[in-house]
């Protein structure tokens, strides 16, 4: 076949592995596969795929958690679910690792940001249960009389679960007195609010392979086209001392962290096949395939207490690479007993020394890459640094106001403080409370690099200053910044090559 006809069969043929549009008259045939891990533990499991057909993009890993030894509730983060069995996951084909992601449920704690309210709240409950949809409060502060509100303000909210208020609205802001059911409202079924993990029942969900590696988000991989072992590899989140992979409504479950349930382990993979002759046309046609990604390399650094509120110049590599993005986030990864929290450590902090208008102390940043800085002046206002979320994402984040930057007007009681204004929890949490539950918790900081330049041998280095560090536990803090670098990967009569763009 000459260069001319090879162009014209290629033009002929639907571009496969492209997640989109088909011809209608093209018939697709699905065969699912559910396969068990060929490595199994507490700590690892790895998973080999079948050569065959098109990969789909959304098959599933299940997994489960075994239940408490005890009849209390265990559950998973708030917007982070079932991720927070994963510390680090890698796509693996041949003895190249073609996408890889660090610190995972750290990660899937920001990507969750950009999840839908109503897709959180009827579809992520049972798959991944990442609860962190909203519900308007429309009752004042005057818990006693408990009267609706005609106006409410955006930040007096709580998240809400699968399981609607079944009382007269008036009650979900009820008095932390309360002793009927019936005063109680929400209070007394705020534990069925989350499908949780008690003895004798593990419930188990699932994570679609897409959000492992973005790099499959917008690729159906060709597996019938390699010839080489195609692996999936998971570092499961350390069981050992510290809790990190649940909350638990009994503090005296602190010391007994959740094992991996090894028997529901398994992979639901979704095989896809083009009618008749069209994939080994595809083949012929195509006997080099060139995929450009984005992969994400994760830089970590520890911030002792006393230097939070000085200026910290961190280099978070990147040199001789292209990188479109920075995300970073500052987490307490020291808790004593994390998994008393709404979050567990999967947490995005800014410190809480409110001044008059309720304002929380600044975060001073910047980011300085091929000798220039990326702000002519350094963000300050936490307005901007949620804008610079926004521009760099191209989505506006699901949370409110109290959730990313711990700010509100004082007049209502934003997402409930179960000590002071009821007793709306999440698994007996309280829910707005700053160190047990969701407020301050999603300053994420995103720095979109503009001018789309090889970053040279110095690496991007960022600069932040939390102006104090009051509002911060007396503990080191742990800094993570992922960059988004771009990536290629070759495909070439069955062998991949990878290479950095």
């Amino acid at each position: 076949m000459n260069s001319n006809q090879l162009e014209d069969e290629r033009g002929r043929i639907p571009d496969l592995v492209k997640i989109g549009s088909i011809p209608s008259d093209m018939n697709v045939d699905v065969d699912t596969d559910v396969l068990d891990p060929v490595v199994i533990s507490d700590k690892f499991c790895r998973f080999v795929l079948n050569n065959k057909g098109f990969l789909h993009s959304f098959s599933k890993i299940v997994l489960a958690t075994e239940s408490p030894t005890t009849d209390e509730s265990v559950s998973y983060p708030v917007g982070v679910g079932i991720h927070s069995l994963i510390q680090r996951c890698s796509l693996k084909i041949g003895t190249k690792t073609i996408a890889e992601i660090e610190d995972f449920a750290h990660w899937m704690a920001y990507k969750s940001m950009f999840i839908e309210n109503d897709i959180n709240h009827y579809r992520e409950t049972f798959i991944t249960n990442r609860v962190l949809a909203h519900e308007f409060n429309y009752i004042t502060e005057d818990r006693a009389s408990a009267v609706q509100q005609d106006d409410v303000d955006a930040d007096n909210m709580y998240i809400k679960g699968q399981v609607e208020p079944i009382f007269n609205a008036r009650l979900l802001y009820n008095s932390a007195s309360a002793t009927s059911a019936q005063e109680k409202g929400v209070v007394e079924i705020a534990d069925e609010l989350q499908l949780n993990n008690r003895s004798g029942n593990e419930p188990e969900f699932s994570i679609s392979v897409a959000d492992l590696f973005p790099f499959l988000r917008f690729n159906q991989l060709p597996l019938y086209m390699i010839d080489q072992q195609v692996s999936i590899e998971l570092h499961f989140t350390p069981n050992s001392g510290i809790n990190h992979r649940t909350i638990v409504e009994d503090t005296s479950l602190t010391s007994s962290p959740a094992k991996i349930l090894e028997s529901s382990v398994q992979f639901v993979a979704d095989y896809i096949y083009y009618d008749g002759d069209l994939m080994e046309r595809y083949r012929n046609a195509n006997p080099s395939l060139t995929y450009n990604y984005i992969d994400y390399r994760l830089n970590k650094r520890s911030i002792p207490f006393a230097s939070l509120g000085q200026k910290t110049i961190m280099n978070v590599g990147g040199a001789g690479r292209i990188v479109s993005k920075c995300i970073s986030g500052l987490a307490n990864d020291a808790k004593a007993s994390p998994d008393d929290s709404c979050l567990n450590i999967y947490q995005a902090l800014i410190g809480e020394a409110e001044d008059t208008n309720n304002n929380n102390q600044p975060l001073i940043t910047n980011l300085r890459y091929n000798d220039n800085y990326l702000y002519p002046l350094d963000r300050v206002n936490p307005a901007i640094h949620f804008n610079d979320v926004i521009q760099g994402e191209g989505n506006v984040p699901h949370v409110n106001r109290i959730e990313y930057s711990g700010e509100t007007n004082g007049d209502v009681n934003p997402l409930m403080d179960g000590t002071q204004k009821g007793d709306i929890t999440y698994n007996t949490q309280p829910a707005g409370d700053s160190l047990f539950g969701v407020s301050n918790s999603y300053f994420y900081q995103v720095y979109r690099l503009n001018r789309n330049e090889r970053i040279n041998s110095r690496g991007i280095e960022i600069e932040v200053n939390y102006s104090n560090n009051a509002g911060f536990d007396n503990l080191t803090h742990t800094h993570r910044t992922w960059l988004e670098i771009l990536r290629s990967a070759t495909l070439t009569n069955g062998q991949f090559e990878i290479d950095y763009a």
